[in-house]
C-alpha cells in the first residue's frame, strides 16, 4: 500500500500539494475564529488540596481560582514608600484602576490600609483580586493595569514589579529556540547530502507538519484545558521527529534511487514501503508512549501528552505525503547514493572494527559511564514551578525576590488551613479548640506567622456597633443609679476596655462558615514553596491532622500552592512507576512480534533505563545543584519540575525506540538476506549508523536550542531530552545495541517460527 501511494504521489504531485494547501487553510481558518486558550495554572482535581477548594467558594465565597496579582513597590536607597508624595501616586494608580478597570476587578487593597508595608518602609504591595478565573481575566486588564502603575508610581528612585495568579508575562509563540534549531538541522543535512535543495526538503516537510499540528493543538485549546507548555512540547517534538522522519525517508529514496538503476517512480514507491513503513512505527510509538500519559490521571499532564500525539501524527504524515510530492518535484537535484552493501560490509570504519573486534569492552564502558552519570538522580527533588527560579529580569522574579527580602519567603505561597468541625460541639468550644490547633501549628519548625483570618470588615463593624451599644447602656444605667454622668476618665476607661474586647473577639476568633462547619487559618510559612522546610512543614501539619480529628473531631485539609504544588508532585511521583512499567512492557511485546526476537526487545529495554537515569541524572546537577549553570542559564538551583519525569520518560521512550527501530531493522533485513550476524551488525553499522548520528544530532540540536529558554520548565525539558538523547544514541543505539547483537550472535534472532 505505502509503495503504491508513493508511486501515485509522483505522479500526481500538484494534487498532493493542494490537498495540503486545503487542510493548512482550514485549520488556520478554525485557529483564528476560535483562538487559543493555553493557561499556565498546573492544577489537577482529585487531591486534598484541591478538592476543598469547593468549600471555601461555597461556605466562605472565596474563589481559590480568581486571578489575583501583586504590584510590589519599592523605593531605592532605603527611601521611604510612605511618604506623602509615595501614598498619594498608589492612590491615584489604584483610583485610575478602579475607574478604568472596576468591571474586571472585585477588590484592590490600599498598602497602607491592609497592612502590606514592611517593616524599615521601604517596600509595599497592592493586592488586586479579578472576578474573574486566573485563565479568563482578559489580557487587556492584565497589561493596563502594569501600564498605570508603572505610569503613576514607578520613579527614578521607585521600582514596581508585578506577580500573581494571572499571566503577568504574555505567552509567547515561537521565537528563537525554533530558529536556532533549524539552522543546526539545515547545517547538518547539508554536510550529510552536499546539497542546499536536499537538505532543505526534511526542513520544509517538519515546517508544515509543525504548522498543521499546532494549528490543530490550538483549536484543540477551546475544547480542553492545555497548559501553555503543552504548545512548546508540541512544537519541540513535531519538529524533531518531522526532520528525523522525513531525514530517514529520503536517504532510503537515494538508496534505492541507485538500486533502480536511476527509476525515481520506483524508487519512490519503495523508500515509502521500506523507510516509510519503520517510520510508521517509530511514529506510531512515539505517540502510544505520550499517549499513555493518561495513565497518570492527571489532567494537565494528559492534555500534554494529547497535544503531542496530534503533533507527531502531523509530523509522520508530512513525512508520508509531502515529502514524497517534494521529492517528485526536485528529483533532478537529489543524487542516488554512491556505495552498495557489499561496499560498506567490505570497508567498515574503525570505530565498527573496534566495536565488532572488543564487544565486551564496548558493553563495559558503556554501563560504567552511564551508571556514573546517573548517580545524582538519587538525590533529585520534585516541585512546581515558582517564581522565584525565572531569570531575574523577569518581572515575577523581581516581585519574588523583593517581597521575599522585606516580607519573608513564604508570603509568596501562603497555606490556607481549613478545618471541618464538630457541629454538634457549641460554638465556644469549637473556638476553644481552634485556638488550641492555632498555638500547636505556630509552635511548628518552618511557620514564620499564624493569622486567624478573622471576621472581616462588615462582621468587625458589626461587632464594634454592639459593643459600643452594650457600653452606652451600661453608663446610662450608672448615670441612673448615681445620679451623675461617668467622668471624662471613667470613660476613657470603659473605652479601652471595649476596645480590648474587640481585640480578644475579633483578633483571636478563627472565621467560621455561617452554618458552622468550617473554620479557616492562614499560615504562612518562613521559607518559600521549593525550600526542603516548607515540604516538611506541610506533611507535619497533615500528620497533625490525625491527631486533631481523634482528640477534637476536627479534620484539617490544606490548600493553597505550596499545598497543591506538594499533592500534585506525590501523584505523580506515584503514577511515574506504574507508566513506566506499562510502557515497557508493552514496548517489549511490540518489539518482539516486529523483530521476532526475545533478546532484542530485552537489550532495548535494558539500554533505555540506563540512558534515562542518565538524563535525569544529568539534569539534577545542572538544574537543582547548579553545575555550570552560568553555561547552561540556571538562573537558581530548584528541584526539578514534578512532570519531567513522566514526560521525559514518555518521549525520550519513543524517540528512543525509532532509532532501535532504525538501526535494528537494517541488522534484521542484512541478516534475513545472507545469515551472517557479523555482517548485519556491520552493515548497520555502516548503513544506519550515519543517518542514525545525524537525526540524533537534529534532535539534540532542537530540544537543546528550547534549553536556551528562559523559562524554567521549558530549559529542563529542553535539557532532559537533548541528553536524554544524545546518551541514547550515542552510548546505547550506536554502540550498547550493536555490541550486544554482536555478543549474541545467531541467538539474537531465535524466535519460534524463524528458520535457523
Amino acid at each position: 500500500m505505502l509503495k503504491s501511494l508513493g508511486k501515485w504521489i509522483y505522479n500526481n504531485k500538484f494534487k498532493t500539494f493542494f490537498a495540503w494547501i486545503v487542510v493548512v487553510a482550514a485549520l488556520a481558518a478554525g485557529a483564528l475564529g476560535l483562538g487559543s486558550h493555553y493557561t499556565q495554572n498546573l492544577t489537577i482535581s482529585g487531591i486534598p488540596s484541591t478538592n476543598i477548594q469547593s468549600t471555601l467558594q461555597k461556605e466562605f465565597n472565596q474563589n481559590p481560582n480568581a486571578g489575583t496579582m501583586k504590584a510590589v513597590i519599592q523605593k531605592k536607597d532605603n527611601g521611604d514608600v510612605t511618604s506623602d508624595s509615595t501614598k498619594a501616586d498608589v492612590a491615584a494608580a489604584i483610583k485610575k484602576v478602579q475607574d478604568k478597570y472596576g468591571d474586571d476587578i472585585k477588590s484592590i487593597a490600599n498598602p497602607y490600609e491592609s497592612d502590606a508595608v514592611s517593616s524599615d518602609k521601604t517596600t509595599a504591595y497592592v493586592d488586586i483580586t479579578y472576578k474573574k478565573d486566573a485563565n479568563d481575566v482578559p489580557r487587556k486588564a492584565i497589561d493596563k493595569v502594569m501600564d498605570i502603575f508603572n505610569d503613576k508610581v514607578k520613579t527614578s528612585d521607585t521600582k514596581v514589579a508585578f506577580t500573581g495568579s494571572v499571566q503577568v508575562h504574555a505567552f509567547e509563540v515561537g521565537g528563537p529556540s525554533e530558529i536556532i534549531g533549524i539552522s543546526i538541522a539545515f547545517v547538518l543535512l547539508l554536510v550529510l547530502f552536499r546539497s542546499f535543495v536536499t537538505a532543505g526538503m526534511p526542513i520544509v516537510s517538519a515546517l508544515v507538519g509543525l504548522v498543521s499540528g499546532i494549528l490543530l493543538v490550538t483549536i484543540g485549546t477551546n475544547f480542553l484545558t492545555m497548559a501553555s507548555v503543552s504548545q512548546t512540547l508540541a512544537v519541540m517534538l513535531s519538529l524533531a521527529v518531522g526532520i528525523d522522519y522525513s531525514l530517514f525517508i529520503l536517504n532510503r529514496y537515494k538508496t534505492d534511487l541507485a538500486d533502480t538503476n536511476g527509476d525515481r517512480q520506483e524508487a519512490l514507491g519503495r523508500a515509502l514501503s521500506e523507510a516509510g513503513a519503520s517510520v510508521i512505527f517509530a511514529g506510531v510509538t512515539v505517540i502510544i508512549a505520550v499517549l499513555g500519559l493518561a495513565f497518570a490521571g492527571i489532567e494537565f499532564v494528559t492534555t500534554m501528552g494529547i497535544a503531542a500525539a496530534f503533533a507527531v501524527a502531523f509530523a509522520v504524515f508530512s513525512a508520508l505525503t509531502f515529502l514524497p510530492a517534494l521529492i517528485a518535484l526536485c528529483a533532478k537535484f537529489i543524487k542516488p547514493a554512491t556505495k552498495t552493501v557489499d561496499e560498506l560490509a567490505a570497508n567498515p570504519s574503525k570505530i565498527t572494527k573496534f566495536l565488532t573486534g572488543h564487544p565486551w569492552t564496548v558493553i563495559v564502558s558503556v554501563i560504567v559511564i552511564l551508571g556514573a552519570v546517573a548517580l545524582p538522580a538519587q538525590n533529585m527533588r520534585l516541585g512546581m514551578p515558582y517564581n522565584g527560579s525565572l531569570p531575574e529580569n523577569r518581572t515575577e522574579r523581581q516581585a519574588y525576590d523583593m517581597i521575599s527580602d522585606k516580607f519573608g519567603e513564604g508570603i509568596n505561597s501562603p497555606l490556607v488551613a481549613v478545618v471541618k468541625l464538630d457541629t454538634s460541639k457549641s460554638s465556644d468550644e469549637n473556638q476553644a479548640n481552634l485556638n488550641k490547633i492555632a498555638d500547636h501549628i505556630a509552635d511548628m519548625k518552618g511557620v514564620k506567622t499564624m493569622k486567624t483570618l478573622s471576621v472581616d470588615k462588615v462582621k468587625a463593624a458589626t461587632l464594634q456597633e454592639q459593643m459600643t451599644a452594650q457600653a452606652k447602656q451600661q453608663m446610662a444605667a450608672q448615670a441612673q443609679a448615681t445620679g451623675q454622668m461617668p467622668t471624662q476618665a471613667e470613660q476613657d476607661a470603659a473605652a479601652a476596655k471595649m476596645k480590648a474586647e474587640i481585640v480578644a473577639q475579633a483578633g483571636r476568633k478563627y472565621m467560621v462558615s455561617d452554618d458552622g462547619k468550617y473554620a479557616l487559618m492562614l499560615i504562612t510559612p518562613k521559607k518559600g514553596s521549593e525550600a526542603v522546610e516548607t515540604t516538611n512543614l506541610v506533611n507535619k501539619i497533615k500528620d497533625y491532622s490525625d491527631t486533631t480529628k481523634s482528640k477534637y473531631d476536627a479534620k484539617i485539609t490544606l490548600t493553597g500552592i505550596n499545598a497543591v504544588n506538594l499533592d500534585i508532585t506525590d501523584k505523580l511521583n506515584k503514577a511515574t512507576p506504574i507508566f513506566v512499567a506499562t510502557i515497557m512492557v508493552l514496548a517489549f511485546l511490540l518489539l518482539m512480534a516486529v523483530f521476532k526476537s526475545f533478546v532484542v526487545p530485552i537489550v532495548a529495554m535494558l539500554g533505555f533505563g540506563m540512558s534515562l537515569l542518565a538524563s535525569f541524572g544529568f539534569t539534577t546537577l545542572v538544574i537543582q545543584e547548579g553545575f555550570m549553570k552560568d553555561f547552561f542559564g540556571v538562573s537558581k538551583g530548584a528541584p526539578l519540575i514534578a512532570f519531567l519525569p513522566i514526560i521525559v520518560t514518555a518521549i525520550l521512550f519513543g524517540l528512543a525506540m525509532d532509532y532501535e527501530v532504525f538501526m535494528v531493522s537494517r541488522a534484521r533485513e542484512e541478516y534475513k538476506k545472507t545469515g551472517d550476524n557479523d555482517r548485519a551488525v556491520t552493515v548497520a553499522m555502516q548503513d544506519s549508523g550515519p543517518i542514525v548520528v545525524t537525526a540524533a544530532l537534529i534532535m539534540i540540536a532542537v530540544f537543546g536550542s528550547f534549553a536556551l529558554n528562559s523559562d524554567p520548565t521549558i530549559k529542563s525539558l529542553g535539557l532532559a531530552l537533548a541528553f536524554g538523547i544524545f546518551f541514547d544514541a550515542f552510548f546505547v543505539r550506536l554502540l550498547f545495541v550493536p555490541a550486544m547483537l554482536k555478543v549474541f550472535g545467531k541467538t539474537n534472532w531465535a524466535f519460534p517460527g524463524n528458520k535457523k
